[in-house]
């Protein structure tokens, strides 16, 4: 049985703001699961439709079992974790750990003090009893917020609101991997709301992927990064940022696909598993990403997957470098993609979008340079399987279950 369940969850301010839009979502107990996205995409509320801070507009949540829509905060056994500790500046950590079950009426103070030095010593701030919040750094108030947040029992569900957001990076990285430890090894049900990718790559079971209160993708974290649902997710997803360019298709029946950019062209081979399903789109625009890493210096020979381009820049990054190439291709805007995707969704007629004329850097990473130098024509290699290729409204475009025929049939 799933830990939490929301079934066509959604919830609208004022009337007319729609902040999480039909969310149907299961999270398995035991599993850690991210919300991911950008500012405003709902994942804040989502965590506290959840927690019953908020009601849903619409839709049934579910907490172990329970249908919980009308059970408030207090009866929902949800323990929560927020950016800011917000613990009390004038009691200890041992009183601030000690008050949530001082509140809930425990009185046995024996039993109270083995409980909290028993919640100390699994987040290792046992040393740390006696001090006040303000002695402490940013990464051992996070462990007293989640303590005190952990203190009562197993929760249903830990919430966790970007815990991280306000801690400096080096900071940040050790303390993602402590708390995904801990919470692996307690097994708790958790939910974390990121707008970091490296968190939700590094922490997640799985992640789901945010936008406009509506979920764009969601699946194992290697699984959302190499193969992105939406163009919006794989340019969501990745630093340095996935190129995203427009291109046309071409079928030359039961021979090859060409993927045509205007200035310069890849040749598919017809056995590509991809093929099949292009045909549905012969002569229409697409989207094409290839995340830099797909990319590498051409080597000798010729090839059916190489671009070319002018480097306009290096930057050295100390463990990589990254190139910028001028090949003269077109920029995908997401932000336009997203108003088709809409005016499809409610049946207006579009005229599709072909992206604008201006240029747009091909980004390349490198181990090293070598005798790259702004200036230089060169060309690139495409790894061919992790090219990603998207309708004109930014949906994954799939490899077909059937193998390529010829348009004909024959």
């Amino acid at each position: 049985m799933p830990a939490v369940v929301l079934d066509r969850v959604s919830k609208t301010y004022a009337g007319e703001v729609l902040a999480v839009r039909e969310l149907s979502l299961e999270v398995s107990a035991g599993e850690l699961l991210v919300l991911l996205g950008p500012s405003g995409c709902g994942k804040t509320t989502i965590l506290r439709l959840v927690a019953g801070l908020e009601e849903a507009t619409s839709g049934d949540l579910w907490l172990d079992g329970q249908l919980v829509n009308n059970v408030p905060p207090q009866d929902r056994n949800i323990a929560m974790v927020f950016q800011h500790g917000a613990l009390y500046p004038h009691l200890t950590v041992r009183e601030n750990l000690a008050f949530p079950l001082e509140t809930a009426g425990e009185t046995d103070r024996a039993a109270i003090d083995r409980r909290v030095d028993e919640v100390a010593r699994a987040l290792d701030i046992d040393t740390e009893l006696d001090r006040k919040p303000g002695m402490l750094s940013g990464g051992e108030s996070q462990r007293v917020a989640m303590g005190r947040a952990l203190i009562r029992g197993e929760p249903a569900v830990l919430l966790m609101d970007e815990p991280l957001a306000s801690l400096d990076v080096g900071l940040r990285n050790g303390l993602r991997a402590e708390i995904a430890s801990l919470i692996r090894s307690m097994g708790l049900t958790t939910i974390y709301v990121t707008h970091d990718q490296s968190e939700a790559l590094s922490m997640a079971d799985r992640i789901v992927v945010l936008r406009d209160g509506m979920v764009e993708d969601i699946g194992a974290p290697d699984r959302v990064y190499d193969a992105p649902a939406t163009a919006f997710v794989g340019g969501f997803m990745g630093a340095p940022p996935i190129n995203l360019v427009w291109a046309t298709i071409w079928l030359e029946n039961g021979k090859r696909v060409t993927v045509d950019f205007g200035t310069q062209q890849l040749t598919l081979p017809w056995a590509e598993p991809r093929a099949g399903t292009l045909t549905l789109h012969h002569g229409r625009p697409v989207i094409v990403g290839i995340r830099p890493e797909a990319l590498s210096p051409a080597r000798d020979g010729a090839s059916r997957y190489r671009l070319h381009g002018r480097i306009t820049g290096l930057e050295y990054y100390g463990h990589e470098w990254l190139a910028r190439l001028d090949a003269g291709l077109r920029p995908a805007d997401l932000d336009d993609v997203r108003a088709h995707r809409r005016a499809l969704v409610s049946g207006e007629q579009v005229t599709q979008y072909l992206g604008d004329h201006r240029g747009t850097s091909l980004l390349v990473r490198l181990d090293a340079p070598g005798n790259w130098a702004p200036g230089r024509e060169v060309s690139v290699d495409v790894d061919l399987p992790r090219l990603q290729i998207f309708d004109g409204y930014g949906r994954r475009i799939e490899a077909a279950s059937w193998a390529a025929a010829p348009l004909d049939g024959s």
